[in-house]
């Protein structure tokens, strides 16, 4: 949708004023995503974006909600006294347990059963007021209802449940090996870390906790990196500036760093560079300053009509003065490499420090664009700490299959198909959703 009413306004635009010279997009958190998204999938609708807030996709945020989900309730509801607060917090990877807590209640985006007691601050199946309570969804009371779920807004790409018609999920999570940095950095033990990932579970497709891991549906996988729900770099936003110029919170809130070097690194992955990506970080960035600099950067490539690809015009052209960096203040800036960490081993991260999320600390990347992890089998030499006997062969039952090998492409992980059609046109087809 956000596409096509880009395409139609600039339609219109041309239509009434003429060609521009050039066309940005600017947006913070969800109008990021949606400046990402269609300069990714749509090439050539934008020549450039500047975003703040930032995260790579809308979809990031229930999936590694889900995770801090489970994490939450094994630790408050399964074993709430094997774990004290600090190293449940070393396991979730965020800053603190408020950071935690408000990036698992996005899950309740997932979650389309009202009202369910979980955490503070988790809310399931949200409604307009204007929507009647006798079309929602209800698994007791009206189970053929609509089910406000990202995966049901848009089962036309996820695809549908042969009996019950809800969406697919993409949500996976057999594999995981939850608090993996945490026991080989000696933050919780052998023991900890076995009981956890033992009784760890997953959720069904009401979102229920179950004892078994999820298993996403390996359709709905494929299909969210081909219509670019993952927003993956390789499509048209790796031929564009990408200016990512700040915001900050760590603590609460879930507008977290973490997000913006996922960002940075999908870029990396799918182009092998990020010459076309620019970060500052910062809570008083000077925005026309930034403004300026992006009209620089994309007049400059515009300009440009020699033999070179539109991605090395765009390393090319970007000004010299346009570097990473952070802002203290509005009057000063730091000129360095941006990177995630949270020590203050430079000068931005002692002013801006940056956390991770559950699935990095299982030793994911931090794009988080592994839904469902390609397995191995297990290997002690992949941990710094030594298992008992009897705890090995504990370690084999909690994960019969294997465990998650970050090393390659998740499955089912293909590129975005740009310009995408969901039918009936089989041109860049997806899937079509006028076959039944």
């Amino acid at each position: 949708m956000a596409g096509e009413a880009t395409m139609m306004g600039k339609e219109h635009f041309i239509e009434t004023f003429g060609v521009p010279t050039y066309t940005l997009s600017t947006g913070s958190s969800g109008g990021a995503i949606t400046s990402e998204g269609v300069g990714n999938t749509f090439p050539g609708l934008f020549d450039g974006i500047l975003i703040s807030n930032a995260f790579p996709d809308t979809l990031a945020i229930p999936m590694s909600g889900a995770d801090g989900h489970l994490l939450a309730h094994y630790f408050t509801v399964t074993n709430p006294a094997g774990f004290t607060v600090d190293q449940q917090v070393a396991v979730s990877g965020y800053k603190g347990q408020q950071a935690w807590y408000d990036a698992a209640n996005q899950s309740g985006r997932i979650d389309p059963v009202p009202g369910r007691v979980d955490i503070p601050g988790y809310s399931s199946a949200v409604w307009n007021a204007a929507v009647p309570v006798a079309l929602r969804y209800n698994p007791v009371t009206n189970p053929g209802g609509a089910r406000p779920t990202m995966f049901d807004w848009v089962r036309n790409i996820y695809g549908r449940a042969p009996v019950t018609g809800f969406g697919l999920s993409p949500f996976d999570n057999v594999g995981i090996q939850y608090g993996l940095a945490a026991l080989n950095s000696g933050a919780i033990t052998t023991t900890q870390f076995l009981d956890l990932n033992q009784s760890i579970g997953g959720v069904d497709q009401d979102f229920n906790y179950v004892a078994n891991r999820s298993v996403g549906d390996a359709g709905a996988i494929k299909r969210t990196y081909q219509a670019g729900l993952n927003m993956d770099g390789s499509g048209g936003l790796r031929d564009i500036p990408v200016f990512d110029m700040g915001g900050y919170n760590d603590t609460s809130g879930y507008h977290y760093q973490w997000y913006r070097f996922a960002i940075r690194e999908r870029l990396r992955e799918a182009n092998g560079d990020v010459g076309n990506h620019v970060m500052w970080r910062g809570a008083s960035v000077p925005q026309p300053k930034a403004w300026q600099l992006l009209n620089m950067w994309v007049l400059a490539v515009k300009q440009d009509h020699s033999s070179l690809t539109d991605h090395q015009k765009v390393v090319l052209h970007r000004p010299s003065v346009l570097v990473d960096g952070c802002w203290p203040s509005t009057s000063q800036f730091v000129a360095e490499p941006q990177t995630l960490s949270s020590a203050p081993n430079t000068t931005c991260n002692t002013v801006y420090p940056s956390w991770t999320n559950p699935r990095f600390v299982a030793g994911g990347p931090i794009q988080a664009n592994r839904y469902k992890c390609q397995l191995k089998p297990i290997n002690l030499a992949d941990y710094t700490v030594t298992f008992p006997p009897a705890e090995i062969a504990r370690l084999s039952s909690t994960f019969p299959a294997g465990v998650c090998d970050w090393s390659k492409p998740g499955v089912n992980q293909t590129g975005v198909v740009t310009w995408p059609s969901f039918g009936p046109s089989p041109d860049n087809l997806v899937f079509d959703v006028t076959t039944p």
